[in-house]
């Protein structure tokens, strides 16, 4: 063996992974120098790595999760370093954003401030922003971004000045290279002058949220 060590890292180097983001997993040689190097891969997942130093999946999904080691053997020579040590991924499911208002009652012309969480709240979340639309033809909603949200935003509040009338609005997280979407938010309704519904059976489509049971006081 040679002394050089061999290291596994994540990029992005996020706390937490979730089904359908982008990653690279790296086999790195401390103090590796110029020297050209080939490389061994050992897991328990079901990836099937190749012998280069970078191993890219596009999607991960629960299947790739397990223990990833590696090793470098140089090419001039018939030594190499020791196995790495492990390096554990863990694919957890598809992130949910949590969109939180305040107030949820107001007087009309008055602002709303909107929060947007996700579990893995530090990561490199951006946030993006909706109103709900209702389609009359089926009684469901369409989600339009708010204006300044195209790109997301790096604050997770996000300001309704001169709020009118009662409206719902929904958010979620995107982070990466392409862009990973997570879940969108239960919609939140605003409610203004003196109009409150209460809803009490909710169905979910694959992107609508729909009321389909209400009391209006």
């Amino acid at each position: 063996t040679v002394p050089n060590k061999a290291v596994v890292t994540l990029q992005p180097n996020w706390s937490e992974i979730y089904r359908g983001e982008a990653i690279t997993l790296r086999c790195e040689i401390k103090d590796g120098g110029d020297s050209e190097w080939e490389y061994e891969w050992r897991t328990t997942s079901s990836e099937k790595p190749s012998n280069q130093n970078e191993l890219s999946i596009r999607s991960v999904s629960a299947s790739h999760s397990g223990v990833y080691r590696c090793k470098g053997r140089k090419k001039s020579e018939k030594s190499s370093t020791d196995w790495s040590d492990p390096f554990i991924l863990t694919v957890s499911d598809k992130a949910q954003s949590v969109l939180t208002v305040s107030p949820s009652w107001l007087s009309a012309g008055a602002s709303v401030t909107l929060n947007c969480s996700v579990k893995d709240q530090s990561a490199g979340w951006r946030f993006y922003w909706y109103k709900t639309v209702p389609d009359p033809s089926d009684n469901s909603y369409s989600y339009e971004l708010l204006p300044g949200s195209s790109s997301g935003t790096e604050q997770d509040s996000y300001i309704v000045h001169g709020q009118t009338h009662t409206a719902g609005y929904v958010c979620r997280a995107g982070r990466g290279d392409p862009v990973y979407y997570t879940h969108y938010s239960e919609p939140q309704f605003i409610w203004t002058g003196g109009q409150f519904i209460s809803c009490h059976v909710i169905i979910k489509f694959n992107l609508f949220t729909v009321c389909d049971q209400y009391t209006v006081y």
